[in-house]
């Protein structure tokens, strides 16, 4: 936990604040649930640092289905020996704001099918994250639009993921990107074309949230999000992503 400390008089120049000081009703506070160890000498994949190796499988922890899932400080010592442990302490605060999504109808417990799935995938995602910038980017906005805001601003970052990885040219997005994504998650049928109608439809709320000043829906932002979800668990499970041929393909000639 975290309190706000107010102090009354302006610090010397390259000293603290004087006292008094003051505890104020403020500040943030979270349950440690689970800790993620990293050996120094454990292999980091693809260069990343302990930060982003960090980063990285909170993230498929969000992605696999629990997007409230959220790393609030980095320390440098096993959490359960703090209390008991004579050296100083240090904690780094690192993901801060709470998340307000849940992939079903209730948040669920963490379980071992999702995180076999982690241990499969974390180490080949990471090189597929790192050949492929727009995958990147568009994870980081599936994460940002997560985190509690104007539900517009969101449904705009996830829009964005989406756009990042199906509208290669900035032609006409609106049919586009909703005939790329259904031909890539639905196989050629009934399904695709009803995906592709309820695309259209999000498509329309996140144009409405760029341009009004309406915030957004938030069943729309719900949907969006599952739909750039299914995509980068494809993308990754597949340890592809597609190239516009790809796309062009599945939508003219149903095969990749």
């Amino acid at each position: 936990m975290s309190h706000a400390m107010v102090a009354f008089n302006p610090a010397p120049p390259g000293k603290h604040h004087p006292a008094p000081w003051r505890a104020a009703r403020a500040g943030y506070a979270f349950d440690i649930l689970i800790e993620i160890s990293i050996p120094a000498s454990a292999i980091r994949p693809e260069g990343l640092s302990d930060e982003d190796v960090i980063w990285w499988i909170a993230a498929l922890i969000r992605l696999c289905g629990y997007p409230y899932a959220i790393v609030p400080v980095i320390s440098d010592f096993p959490f359960a020996e703090g209390a008991s442990s004579k050296d100083e302490l240090s904690l780094k605060p690192f993901e801060t704001e709470n998340r307000f999504l849940h992939a079903g109808p209730e948040p669920q417990p963490l379980d071992a099918y999702s995180l076999q799935w982690i241990k499969e995938k974390w180490a080949p995602g990471a090189k597929l994250l790192a050949q492929n910038p727009k995958l990147k980017s568009s994870l980081q906005a599936l994460d940002a639009c997560t985190v509690k805001n104007k539900t517009s601003a969101s449904l705009l970052a996830v829009w964005g993921g989406l756009e990042q990885l199906f509208a290669p040219s900035a032609g006409e997005l609106r049919f586009r990107v909703a005939s790329y994504i259904s031909s890539y998650l639905e196989p050629l049928g009934p399904k695709r074309l009803e995906m592709f109608k309820r695309i259209l439809k999000l498509y329309d709320e996140r144009s409405s949230a760029a341009h009004t000043a309406r915030d957004g829906d938030a069943r729309s932002l719900a949907d969006s999000w599952l739909l750039l979800r299914a995509a980068l668990l494809k993308m990754i499970d597949d340890d592809k992503v597609p190239s516009q041929s790809d796309l062009e393909s599945l939508l003219f000639c149903d095969q990749p």
